[in-house]
């Protein structure tokens, strides 16, 4: 592998590992790499960005998955409140159905 592309892969693994553990920092460094005067000039830099970059979508994925399977699992086991008949019209008679 030409140092180009290790550096490339260097800074790929390095932004998306900070990007995991902390993405403050993450951010911050993306923003002062990703300045227009450094952009094309440092694979490692590039690298960097796009290991970001990716970072961020997998967990943006994982979060999607995450709440649609909350969503999915709650909806039939979340017994409604309904009024019981044997209490008065005062409106305090609720019961959950089971």
């Amino acid at each position: 592998m030409s140092k180009e592309n290790n550096d490339l892969v260097e800074g790929f693994n390095a932004g998306y590992m900070i990007e995991q553990h902390r993405p403050e920092l993450a951010s911050q460094l993306v923003q002062s790499l990703g300045h227009e005067s450094n952009k094309g000039k440092e694979p490692f830099t590039e690298g960097f960005i796009k290991g970001n970059e990716e970072s961020l979508k997998e967990r943006q994925i994982t979060k999607s998955k995450s709440i649609s399977k909350l969503k999915s699992f709650g909806k039939d086991r979340i017994p409604k409140p309904t009024r019981s008949k044997d209490r008065g019209k005062d409106g305090k008679g609720f019961e959950i159905d089971r």
